[in-house]
Order: C-alpha cells, then sequence, then structure tokens
C-alpha cells in the first residue's frame, strides 16, 4: 500500500531514510526540505509491505523553471530488505501520477542513469534544455534526469527549494 505521508509520519520517514542509506544525512535533508517554506508544496508518499510496516520513502519538492509546473525527486529511500521487489518504482508510480493529476509539468531528479528511466525520466536533462540549478561533474551529466509529464515545450534553468540548492548536493 502507498499513501500521502502525514506529519504523524514524521518518525517512520525518518526511519526509512536511516536504514535505506546507512547514515544520517538523508534523514536530516528530509526534515529540513518538510519545513523549508521556498519547497512547498511538497509531496511526500509512504510504502507499506503486507504486515502495515512502512518500508520505503518518496519525497517531491515544489522545483521552478520559468513557464512550467515543476518538482525535485529527492530522496527516495526503501529499507534495504525490500530493494529489487518495486517499492521504489511503485513509490515513482504513484507520486508521479499524483502530481500530473494536480498539474505538474516536469519532475527532475538527480540520481543512478540507469534506475530512474525504467519511470520514464530522460537522462542528460541539460542536453533537453533544463540546466541544474548548480553545475555537475560531466561524468554526471547523464544523472541529471528529467519527466515531461504534460508535454511542455518550456526549458530553461532549474530552482530547486533552498535547503538543496547548495552546491554539495549537486557535486560528486
Amino acid at each position: 500500500m502507498i499513501r500521502q505521508a502525514t506529519d504523524a509520519d514524521l518518525k517512520a520517514i525518518l526511519t526509512i531514510q536511516r536504514h535505506a542509506f546507512g547514515e544520517e544525512d538523508e534523514a536530516e535533508l528530509v526534515r529540513k526540505i518538510l519545513d523549508d517554506a521556498s519547497a512547498q508544496p511538497t509531496l511526500s508518499l509512504l510504502a507499506f509491505d503486507d504486515d502495515g510496516l512502512p518500508i520505503g520513502h518518496i519525497l517531491f519538492s515544489k522545483a521552478h523553471v520559468d513557464g512550467a509546473s515543476a518538482f525535485l525527486l529527492a530522496p527516495l529511500a526503501v529499507i534495504p530488505e525490500y530493494h529489487y521487489k518495486g517499492t521504489g518504482q511503485r513509490l515513482m508510480k504513484e507520486g508521479l501520477k499524483l502530481l500530473k493529476e494536480n498539474g505538474t509539468d516536469l519532475v527532475f531528479v538527480l540520481g543512478p542513469p540507469d534506475y530512474y528511466p525504467r519511470a520514464g525520466f530522460k537522462n542528460n536533462a541539460k542536453k533537453l534544455g533544463f540546466a541544474p540549478p548548480n553545475p555537475i561533474p560531466r561524468q554526471y551529466d547523464d544523472a541529471w534526469m528529467v519527466i515531461n509529464l504534460t508535454g511542455t515545450e518550456a526549458t530553461g534553468q532549474v530552482r530547486v527549494c533552498d535547503t538543496i540548492s547548495a552546491q554539495e548536493y549537486w557535486s560528486a
């Protein structure tokens, strides 16, 4: 089951992030994004196993591209015991469906270039006309991706929320 997260789910969300990444950094990033007014509105979804235990989380935060409605996917986390079972793909599919229903044109992600295209993301968004919020090392060009949910012809500089706009999030 997948559902939208509530404020009461914060502890479960942070636990998933810690387990998925094996450190505190992503959990703290999620906390900061959720508290960042420039990230609003956000879309936060939780996935549950058959016993009702939370096993995955995805967060989309408001982004900006002139002439389009946009969001940034960051981060996506699944507890390691549930890897390779489609949880991350189901979270993305549901999130993208909800964003499209709400009129979102574009969704961006910086991540593994062989994983996100399975959900429809196109590699090298810069080559497609979308400059990342900060320069990224050339060897990671394919990791900067976009999915166009509505067929918009908008292109341009992508701006993200204050929390994740720091250069440290855009370099290797």
